[in-house]
This record gives structure tokens, C-alpha cells and sequence, in this order.
């Protein structure tokens, strides 16, 4: 369930009621606020996807680092 609550799918949610909310409540949002709801929302989400990547990326190294230690080891050894 973790997994589903992500920092991107909350500020989607978000974005999403709050610009369907002022249709069917009849707000009056301009369309220049409801722009800019919208461009913070996907900034947000696409810095937050950013970091997603970069810590993926990360710990691949890291992997990638004990890989390497494991075969220098079994080449020792052989």
C-alpha cells in the first residue's frame, strides 16, 4: 500500500480535485490560477520523479559495487 501512496500520485490526486472541484462547484478560478495550479502540480512531480531516478541510479551502483567485490573475491580464491 506504500508503494500506492507515493508524494506523485497524492499531488495528482490533488491537482485533479481541485480542478474538477471548481467546475462542478461552480468557483470562480480564473484560468490563469488553474494554469498555474497545474504547472506547480507537474513541477513538483516531475522534480519528485528526478529524485526518484537518482536514488535509483544510486543504489544500482552500489550493486554494481559489491557485484564487483564478489568476483574479485571468487578470483582470489580460484
Amino acid at each position: 500500500m506504500e508503494k500506492f501512496l507515493s508524494r506523485k500520485l497524492i499531488l495528482t490526486v490533488f491537482a485533479v480535485t481541485i480542478v474538477a472541484g471548481t467546475s462542478l462547484t461552480g468557483l470562480d478560478l480564473s484560468d490563469e490560477s488553474l494554469n498555474a495550479i497545474v504547472t506547480m502540480v507537474l513541477s513538483m512531480v516531475g522534480a519528485q520523479g528526478l529524485i526518484d531516478t537518482a536514488e535509483v541510479i544510486k543504489s544500482g551502483r552500489k550493486a554494481a559495487e559489491v557485484i564487483e567485490e564478489v568476483k574479485e573475491a571468487s578470483d582470489e580464491e580460484a
